[in-house]
């Protein structure tokens, strides 16, 4: 029997997974389901260029995951669901408690649960698609990692926020960190690289969600996000650092807190500063000499340059690389370009001759007299939680 780990990232309104094969990771299929309690859109891809694509009705996220195993079993990637052994749950928000991925107990489902408040936009379906895992496929060991576990080495003055200890204690307010897994796959990678078993680097994940981490002998130091992922850079629909009274004002003004939370969350950032969220949209604007453009592109820049210039003063300048990475920083050179061209108190050059390069696992993009090494290095979460699932698999024999 062919064994399989399927990892699972589920958000309010659509599913993404990947299944690997349990002896080497190879990626078997990859796929989504969205538009779930609208109508229903699923799409897989697998043997690398098969792919299967159609609308059908999900109301819910167990109507989602029904047609995703239905959709293996009829294009007969699976033809017993024995054969999934292990599931891999990416989730966002565990709290300070939990340390490293964890099977999903009752005890780890409550704490998923007591931090919805936090991240209801992914807690709260991981929980129920966990849930329903459970209770369809109940032979396979069920994991979850966690986004934020990577970020509990921060030391206290980077996590503790400046308010009322009394408050900050009762409510667990902090700076949790997350993209954990990302930074995780890309320290390894990392090690790997430059051939060292202890690394400090800035690594900077812009994706539609943005942060970025300061990590000091392999362990997280510092990072942008806080309490919960809105916090730091402007992302693609996420306000970043603004002034916290704005929240209170616009109540003042009469606007509710779901209101409020709707506009910072999903109508803010470079959304908001020039229609779109997309960046190939945005540079292709900003080429066109678009002045909502420049501007967000300007302003996206300099927030991560700030970042950058933060993070090398924190790790005294002894930084082995700066990589940029996820969607945005994997494969948009021309916002990589923006952003190095703004960090002006360390002398960074990038080399144009490789810079547009294709790659499949990464490249350095770097000049030979650039302060710092920087690199584009391609992220691999899934693969993270894939072998989390295969440690605990591991364990049980």
């Amino acid at each position: 029997m062919n064994k399989k780990i399927i990892v699972i990232n589920a958000g309010s309104s659509s599913i993404k997974f990947k299944i690997f094969q349990q002896d080497n990771y190879r990626v078997i299929v990859s796929g989504l389901c969205e538009r779930i309690f609208v109508d229903g859109y699923f799409k897989m891809k697998f043997n690398e260029t098969q792919e299967v694509e159609l609308n059908t009705l999900m109301p819910n996220h167990t109507k989602a995951i029904e047609c995703v195993l239905d959709q293996l079993k009829k294009n007969q990637i699976i033809t017993d669901f024995n054969e999934i052994i292990g599931i891999g749950h990416r989730a966002v928000l565990g709290g300070a408690e939990i340390k490293s991925s964890v099977e999903t107990t009752p005890w780890v489902k409550e704490k998923i649960r007591e931090h919805i408040k936090l991240a209801p936009l992914h807690n709260e379906p991981e929980l129920t698609v966990i849930e329903i895992f459970q209770k369809l496929l109940p032979h396979a060991t069920s994991v979850a990692s966690f986004d934020n576990t990577f970020h509990l080495t921060i030391p206290e003055h980077n996590y503790v926020y400046p308010i009322d200890p009394t408050v900050a204690s009762k409510h667990a307010i902090r700076r949790y960190g997350f993209h954990g897994n990302s930074y995780r796959f890309i320290t390894i990678q990392m090690q790997k690289i430059l051939n060292k078993n202890s690394v400090n680097l800035i690594v900077c994940h812009l994706g539609n969600g943005a942060s970025i981490s300061a990590i000091k002998d392999n362990k997280s130091y510092a990072t942008s996000m806080g309490l919960t992922p809105l916090e730091g850079l402007i992302m693609g629909t996420r306000c970043g650092d603004i002034d916290p009274s704005i929240p209170v004002y616009l109540s003042r003004q009469g606007l509710k807190i779901d209101e409020i939370d709707s506009i910072l969350n999903k109508k803010s950032g470079v959304q908001a500063l020039c229609g779109s969220s997309d960046m190939r949209d945005v540079s292709s604007k900003y080429e066109s000499n678009d002045s909502k453009a420049i501007l967000a592109i300007t302003m996206y820049a300099n927030r991560v340059a700030r970042y950058i210039v933060d993070y090398a003063n924190q790790l005294e300048n002894k930084i082995d690389a700066l990589v940029f990475t996820a969607g945005v920083g994997e494969n948009s050179m021309f916002t990589v370009k923006q952003i190095i061209d703004k960090v002006k108190l360390i002398s960074l050059e990038l080399d144009e001759q490789v810079i547009n390069n294709k790659y499949e696992s990464y490249k350095l993009i770097s000049a030979k007299n650039s302060a710092l090494p920087i690199y584009c290095v391609r992220t691999n979460e899934e693969l993270m939680i894939a072998q989390d699932v295969n440690e605990f698999i591991n364990k049980k024999k």
